[in-house]
């Protein structure tokens, strides 16, 4: 294997591979890309046989070859190498099937490399029926609910996002049983089977972080019992899923209200964060909520530095009192992910789930629950 390539080339194929590397692997080879070139271009490959991300040089975006073949050189070394090169233009020649030479005019590294031989065979394979997304509009569904997964491992199916298909309409959940979050948009095109499958949290993650934020490009999602590959402009990213059932959280989203409470966002959100910084726990950063008419008081206090208070002005369906506290830390989260500027709040009582929901936006529902001071 001989080329000369682009080092901001390489470099942005290295950055999105990179992210399938795992860091608890008992499997050595798999802390190592496997570079593969070809008369096509160069394939690079990273895997920790849970994720698998492929990313494909085309040949004209390759400065030279001069000779075609595959290793497997270590990720620990190679992506600071190829950051830090002092040259735009870098050279890779293999010394023999076990080492390689990076280098460029002024500077040169010499790798050991994994046996390509030992390096698993991991199919990436299409489906029967693919289902085709804009990519701003996965990004936009996977960032306003994977915030809301667990990070516990005592019921794994909450560490994931739940994605439903059935016919033309997509809804995806995640939840940690404190918190939900659902999105639901209708596709293009709609699918012939119904589809219900848990996606790892941490792999739906990165791939968000590979995604544009515009619709100019399209992502191909092929989905399998044990598996979803998403095909998006030169990458290509598997992972598997998580297996079981994931719970119904439809009896935990209420449909009637008591209190309507129509509120700026950024003032809403302002308030809460400033009342945060002396919330007492800083694990769940409690804030209390006064709702009195048209005005919200909102406050929070620590018996060794003191206490805040601001108030907002409400409207609000219910002229009745209601006092009413939660995380802040979870508050923050949901409205971070908002994008208009009123909202609202839905609640029933201190102790009944809050929704949160954008005026103009009704295929975004999020959901905290509230925490007992007393």
């Amino acid at each position: 294997m001989k080329f000369v390539i682009d080092k901001n080339i390489l470099l942005e194929a290295l950055v999105n591979v990179t992210r399938a590397i795992g860091t608890r692997t008992t499997i050595p080879i798999l802390n190592g890309i496997k570079f593969e070139l070809t008369k096509d271009g160069l394939s690079l490959l990273a895997s920790d046989s849970e994720l698998t991300i492929r990313v494909m040089i085309n040949e004209k975006d390759i400065k030279k070859v001069d000779k075609v073949g595959s290793m497997v050189i270590q990720s620990k070394y190679i992506l600071e190498i190829i950051r830090k090169m002092p040259s735009d233009i870098i050279y890779f020649e293999a010394l023999d099937s076990s080492k390689i030479k990076i280098y460029t005019d002024n500077n040169e590294y010499n790798l050991n490399c994994y046996d390509i031989n030992d390096y698993p065979h991991i199919a990436l394979t299409d489906s029967k029926e693919p289902i085709t997304i804009d990519a701003g509009t996965l990004k936009s569904i996977i960032s306003s609910t994977s915030y809301a997964v667990s990070t516990q491992e005592v019921r794994p199916l909450l560490t994931g996002v739940n994605l439903k298909i059935n016919g033309d309409m997509l809804e995806c959940i995640a939840t940690d049983s404190y918190r939900l979050a659902k999105k639901n948009i209708k596709l293009n095109n709609p699918i012939n089977n119904v589809v219900n499958i848990v996606i790892p949290g941490r792999s739906i993650n990165e791939f968000e972080k590979m995604l544009g934020g515009d619709n100019d490009n399209e992502v191909v999602m092929h989905i399998f019992n044990n598996k979803i590959l998403f095909k998006y402009m030169n990458i290509e990213f598997q992972t598997n899923l998580l297996s079981g059932t994931y719970p119904d959280t439809n009896h935990f989203i209420p449909t009637e209200f008591a209190y309507m409470i129509n509120l700026n966002l950024k003032d809403f959100s302002d308030a809460v964060d400033r009342a945060s910084l002396l919330a007492q726990n800083k694990d769940k950063n409690i804030v209390r909520v006064l709702i009195d008419d048209k005005v919200m008081t909102i406050s929070s206090s620590a018996s060794e530095i003191g206490k805040t208070e601001e108030k907002l002005s409400i409207e609000s369906s219910n002229k009745d009192k209601l006092e009413i506290a939660f995380s802040s830390r979870y508050m923050l989260e949901a409205l971070k992910v908002l994008k208009d500027e009123d909202i609202l709040l839905l609640i029933n009582s201190d102790d009944k789930p809050i929704l949160i929901k954008s005026i103009k936006d009704e295929s975004l529902l999020e959901l905290i629950l509230p925490v007992k001071t007393y």
